[in-house]
């Protein structure tokens, strides 16, 4: 007999048949990717809640259909793609491994079109980073990530790694690790941030006595007390009460102070290769992206040509 756990999936301790490959497979995912092996476990025990426990030699591409139909009427484009991704990338692991198993090749991974985050402007950003009090722990920790993801272009992912370790009371610079491929890069920002940076690390280091915790940025939980680490998610949330406060109506996510970052240094005429390393980029054909216009730069822009003309 199965059991359902919480949303509605299977407990990795109730099946007989598919525990032991999931267990190994994100114990191998879990080696370069920890967080990611976290969904994937959430992702792989409702595919086996949808299709049955059974044999991996036991799934055929009638179960993938059927999966996928479950996932059309629970959820979204983007998650219905990362559910079959993970799938698909499940599979491949154990073809790779010579077990008789789906290939890997009969699942398809729907296209949808790219996300499009806009790029946050340097008033948006000064309206939100004017309107947050820095007087207090948690509103001082707010502002300091948001003025982190403006000045450095940073990944939340990567905001979020940070340790206290890291900071250095004599440098406005850190070095990090690349979410994407692991490479140590600089990220610098500037002297305001900094200063701000020092007296939230005054009551940081204070604070560390209690918790035991190493990373830069911590929350607090109510019922809870602290947490160890501050997820993306929590950052989202933050940087969402902000821009709302301010009445800024179109979403503004922290990938867009990224994409603000890249098209600040692109107005400042930066060579692409500084705004590529800055990014963490390897190759310069992702940070055109980063650097491409939307439609009210656009106009803007093109009217400024015509004035010059």
């Amino acid at each position: 007999m199965r059991v359902k756990g919480p949303a509605g999936f299977v407990s990795s301790g109730s099946l007989i048949f598919m525990y032991e490959k999931i267990r190994e497979y994100l114990e191998w995912k879990g080696t370069y990717a920890h967080r990611a092996s976290i969904n994937y476990k959430i992702w792989l025990n409702r595919f086996v809640e949808q299709c049955g426990d059974k044999a991996i030699e036991d799934y055929s591409s009638t179960d993938v259909v059927k999966y996928h139909r479950w996932l059309e009427s629970h959820y979204g484009s983007y998650c219905i793609q990362y559910a079959m991704i993970i799938i698909k990338n499940f599979f491949q692991f154990y073809k790779l491994k010579n077990v008789g198993c789906l290939s890997p090749s009969l699942i398809r991974t729907p296209r949808i079109q790219a996300k499009s985050h806009r790029a946050i402007t340097e008033r948006e950003y000064a309206r939100i980073t004017e309107a947050i009090p820095v007087n207090e722990f948690l509103p001082l920790r707010d502002s300091i990530m948001i003025r982190l993801l403006w000045d450095t272009g940073v990944r939340v992912s990567e905001l979020c790694d940070l340790n206290i370790s890291q900071i250095d009371e004599h440098k406005s610079s850190a070095i990090i690790s690349t979410k994407k491929n692991g490479k140590k890069r600089i990220i610098v920002w500037s002297e305001e941030t900094h200063k701000l940076l020092m007296k939230y690390m005054h009551i940081r280091l204070e604070l560390e006595k209690q918790t035991g915790a190493s990373s830069l940025f911590v929350g607090w939980g109510k019922g809870r007390g602290w947490t160890m680490r501050l997820t993306p998610r929590t950052v989202e949330r933050r940087v969402k009460h902000y821009s709302n406060w301010v009445g800024i109506k179109e979403r503004i996510t922290p990938h867009s102070f990224r994409h603000g970052w890249a098209h600040h240094r692109r107005d400042q005429n930066a060579p692409l290769a500084f705004i590529q390393r800055g990014l963490g980029h390897s190759n310069p054909i992702s940070t055109f992206v980063y650097e491409q216009y939307d439609d009210k730069e656009f106009v803007k822009n093109a009217q400024h040509y015509m004035k010059s003309a």
